[in-house]
């Protein structure tokens, strides 16, 4: 076990985010606001990062940098940011960031790379420190399971770390002197030295300065550098194009079904399903497949969800089933049942014991516990009491063509089958309507009422 305060006031942290992306022609999106597991990468990176262990935190951004800050600043607000007008590569922007640093050793890190592991940044501190070394990296054995094009390591015949050459793996087998070893692209740096020899890199042909080329640099000079591997394969994921977000994407997935499944979820096929970092699921609950539960969700215990279910930015309590159905931005109760096929729209709160039954939509409505709903009925912007039994087909006119109204069904009211509820209206308690209604007017209490329009029949009481 890594003590964190071990390496406290020892390390800074530079994180290179301002990379545009180009290959992932995602449009005006930079690269480290494009989504991993739900979240974007930059979130992901950071919230791996053992952001506790580092005194002092900067961010190379580019220009436009806002969205990349409010990212960063909901995580830790204590970062600083070093602006890269125009980007002149990697080295350009670490040399930027020298004057924020302040401790003896730095870590900087590509926000490409964001599956590396807090045990791996970690271990890799433990090593730079415990071995007083001058430049260290993290490195991986090339692999058909990572994808990419990759910087080669080159070895010199007595086995040193020579240099990264920004090659790609077709250039392996033809170069000998090429090593089957690639840089993941996050480094540590004893910043006296950093401070005296980034001034001399030099730069290539496309106008950029690499971090790569201080490799090589160090190897000339004698000094004592070193790589380690990450402690899984798949944190050396790098992405540049979107079939390496897909493939990356994947990783994240697996690791979050994974944690979900060790304390005591039930993925029934975590192939097919989707539950992003920032969501839940407590113990006892099984996730079908084809499911989806996205943004910041949480399901409770005993839950059974999917199969091919779609829960956004919602909560559902205990022992609820959500089956072949969508719930956005809405919360669900104990002892819920939703669908097959139906809709939970946004801002909806449907309360304990309620059973919602099949192909039913609900938009921005509150239902209350042990209501029941039939098939194929639409509940917009209404109030729904207790113990209210709305019957198959039944549908809330909401909207005239200029405003939204307000629907009020009283506790204990009966809505029969196929009935219009024409709104603004109020259905008071205990009333009964008969099935094919029309309703225009106000309900009065324990009345009975039928027709189109719906007239009372007769007061129930």
């Amino acid at each position: 076990m890594i003590e964190i305060n071990s390496f406290l006031n020892t390390f800074d942290i530079v994180v290179l985010a301002a990379g545009k992306g180009s290959r992932m022609q995602s449009g005006t999106l930079s690269k480290p606001m494009h989504l991993l597991n739900g979240i974007t990468l930059i979130e992901y990176l950071l919230l791996n990062l053992p952001l506790k262990n580092f005194n002092n935190k900067i961010a190379v951004v580019s220009s436009e940098y806002e969205n990349i800050k409010s990212k960063i600043n909901n995580i830790d607000n204590e970062f600083a940011y070093v602006v890269q007008n125009n980007p002149k590569g990697t080295g350009d922007a670490l040399s930027r960031s020298l004057k924020n640093l302040k401790s003896k050793y730095v870590v900087v890190v590509n926000s490409d790379v964001p599956l590396i592991t807090q045990s791996t940044y970690l271990n890799l501190m433990k090593n730079h420190e415990n071995n007083n070394l001058t430049l260290s990296f993290i490195q991986d054995n090339l692999s058909d399971s990572i994808p990419g094009d990759l910087g080669i390591v080159t070895k010199s015949n007595d086995g040193r770390i020579k240099s990264v050459k920004e090659k790609s793996r077709s250039h392996f087998e033809s170069e000998s002197e090429n090593t089957n070893q690639f840089n993941v692209g996050v480094y540590c740096f004893d910043v006296q030295w950093l401070r005296k020899i980034i001034g001399n890199l030099s730069t290539h042909s496309n106008g950029e300065k690499y971090i790569t080329d201080l490799i090589e640099m160090s190897y000339k000079q004698g000094l004592n550098l070193d790589a380690y591997y990450p402690k899984y394969s798949d944190e050396s994921i790098g992405i540049n194009d979107n079939y390496e977000l897909s493939f990356a994407n994947n990783i994240a997935r697996h690791r979050k079904n994974k944690q979900l499944m060790m304390k005591g979820v039930i993925i029934v096929d975590p192939l097919s399903t989707y539950i992003d970092y920032n969501s839940d699921v407590e113990k006892g609950t099984v996730i079908y497949p084809g499911t989806h539960i996205k943004g910041n969700s949480i399901i409770g215990k005993n839950c059974n969800i999917g199969p091919n279910a779609e829960v956004y930015d919602s909560i559902v309590g205990n022992n609820s089933i959500v089956n072949h159905s969508v719930i956005k931005k809405s919360k669900l109760g104990k002892k819920v049942h939703i669908g097959p096929f139906s809709h939970i729209r946004q801002f909806s709160d449907i309360r304990n014991d309620v059973f919602i039954g099949t192909n039913v939509e609900i938009k921005n409505s509150i239902i209350n516990s042990k209501t029941k709903l039939g098939h194929y009925c639409y509940i917009g912007d209404s109030v729904i009491g207790e113990l209210v039994n709305i019957g198959a087909g039944t549908v809330t006119c909401n909207y005239d063509g200029d405003k939204k109204h307000k629907t009020n069904i009283k506790s204990k009211a009966f809505i029969g089958s196929g009935t219009m509820i024409v709104a603004p209206i109020t259905i008071d308690e205990g009333a009964k309507i008969g099935a094919g209604s029309v309703l225009t007017e106000d309900v009065q209490k324990n009345s009975l009422v039928y027709g189109v329009p719906a007239k009372k029949i007769k007061d129930l009481s």
